[in-house]
């Protein structure tokens, strides 16, 4: 052969022309954690389009329901209180809940302590002011997200202004101007201390709304004594489209803040739009109710199974199986180079309300919430087994420590025949070990000799506790007081 390389040039395109060029429908499947992915050469193929635009908006409702967790719980609570105190949104007013039935309707309320809760639409009341007297009440101002305007403990008589966005301040008004910047607020407060005092503080404070300071009408308090059968709204999150139906009315009463412009956008996509109504399509719907249960799934991991890497300070010592309920929050929202997500998702799936005092880190002020959702063998509290809680001797608390047992499914304290949720250093006969350690236990039926130690649980019906400290010792903060996990009692 004379020339070999002319030859084979020649053969190449020879079989070039008769091959052609490779099929335009040749598949491939991307192997991916969706599932497998089609496409026809490079370009993704109609039906794997199709699939991912659905998984977007899926991906986007799920994700949705963390980012609205806190704002839920106020979004939910402000109805349960209108609804159970039969009270109207132009009203102002003060709800009196302790005790076991007193505080059911809200999640993880404390029976050992009383509450004094009002909430306001100022939108629809104006703005409201505050006369607090002189003594010992603690409390806090909330905006719509649970996070803290205005914390309430100087100890001093104060009047405050409570004002919405865009509202303004009268002339010549003297006090304190506490702006929000959402319409709904919360405010309450406790009443330290015991007797006659601390039941005369409780009702000191005066509450009206502005419209109404030239003549200021008497504050309402309502003490909450639900009867037998009386209908009760639970503050507890919706699992079906009434939880769409609430973020809708947030996003129509509220105004919009820069951090959420882009779940707004997510919003958008499925049909809740500011000044539109929410009219969402069957397909929405479907899809809306798909990311419901998905991501209450996933709030309710990152709530109950926190992790170091996601909460670094979360874990109570090295395997103690007791967790920071407040996922080591920061009450602002705000950091100086992000915006708080995973720890006020967490925190807002389970429990209500923020201040500085809950996450107070000076020995023997504000308060301590250490939460336990698994015995120690990694499996479920449910109600139809027996447990035993050790509490080591001299827990780290100024004032006192509680444990209070609340039901998984609406994370209220839990409801049973001896209608009583919770143990404290202050139940009366409470039996301590020798070395003055306390055991306590949970189950259907009570331990022979220690029913005094006993919280009552329900067969069928998981649940978790806090143990709370109020006065945190150094001891709490340096994790050096003994935390033991609930065991099974076999």
């Amino acid at each position: 052969m004379k020339n070999p390389t002319r030859f084979i040039v020649a053969l190449v395109a020879v079989i070039a022309c008769t091959t052609g060029p490779p099929s335009a429908s040749a598949q491939t499947v991307q192997e991916t954690y969706l599932g497998k992915l089609e496409f026809q050469g490079q370009t993704i193929t109609k039906e794997t389009a199709e699939l991912l635009h659905r998984r977007l908006l899926q991906q986007r409702a799920t994700q949705l329901v963390t980012w609205a967790m806190p704002m839920m719980n106020f979004n939910t609570l402000y109805p349960a209180m209108l609804s159970n105190q039969k009270m109207t949104e132009n009203d102002v007013f003060f709800s009196l809940c302790d005790g076991y039935d007193g505080v059911y309707p809200y999640m993880t309320a404390n029976v050992t302590t009383p509450y004094t809760i009002a909430m306001s639409d100022l939108s629809k009341t104006g703005p409201v002011i505050l006369d607090l007297p002189a003594g010992e009440i603690y409390g806090v101002v909330n905006d719509a997200w649970m996070q803290p305007i205005k914390e309430i403990g100087s100890g001093k008589p104060e009047t405050l202004l409570l004002l919405g966005p865009g509202q303004k301040t009268p002339e010549g008004f003297n006090g304190e101007i506490v702006q929000s910047n959402t319409f709904l607020v919360l405010y309450f407060y406790r009443a330290l201390g015991t007797g006659d005092e601390a039941t005369k503080l409780r009702t000191a404070v005066q509450a009206y709304k502005l419209s109404e300071a030239k003549n200021p009408p008497k504050t309402n308090f309502i003490k909450y004594a639900p009867k037998s059968g009386d209908k009760v709204e639970l503050n507890t999150q919706p699992r079906d489209m009434r939880f769409w139906e609430l973020v809708n009315e947030y996003v129509q009463r509220e105004p919009m803040a820069d951090r959420d412009r882009f779940f707004y956008a997510w919003l958008k996509d499925l049909g809740i739009e500011k000044g539109k109504p929410f009219k969402p399509t069957a397909q929405q719907k479907e899809i809306l109710q798909q990311g419901l249960e998905v991501g209450m799934a996933m709030s309710q991991a990152i709530s109950f199974n926190k992790t170091r890497e996601m909460f670094p300070t979360s874990l109570y010592g090295k395997d103690s199986g007791f967790e920071d309920a407040m996922a080591g929050m920061n009450p602002k929202i705000d950091m100086p180079t992000y915006s708080q997500f995973n720890e006020r998702g967490s925190y807002g799936f389970e429990a209500t309300t923020t201040s500085a005092g809950m996450v107070s880190r000076v020995a023997g002020e504000g308060s301590a919430y250490l939460g336990s959702y698994y015995d120690a063998d990694g499996n479920a509290l449910m109600g139809g087994n027996h447990y035993k809680l050790h509490v080591g001797p001299n827990p780290p608390a100024a004032n006192f420590w509680s444990v209070t047992v609340y039901d998984i499914e609406n994370r209220l304290i839990i409801r049973n025949e001896s209608r009583r949720s919770d143990r404290s250093s202050r139940t009366e006969g409470l039996i301590k070990n020798d070395d003055g350690s306390v055991d306590l236990y949970f189950g259907p039926t009570s331990p022979k000799g220690k029913e005094v130690n006993w919280v009552q649980t329900n067969k069928g019906q998981s649940f978790f506790v806090y143990l709370r400290l109020y006065g945190p010792e150094q001891a709490y903060f340096d994790q050096t007081f003994p935390m033991s996990k609930i065991e099974k009692v076999k």
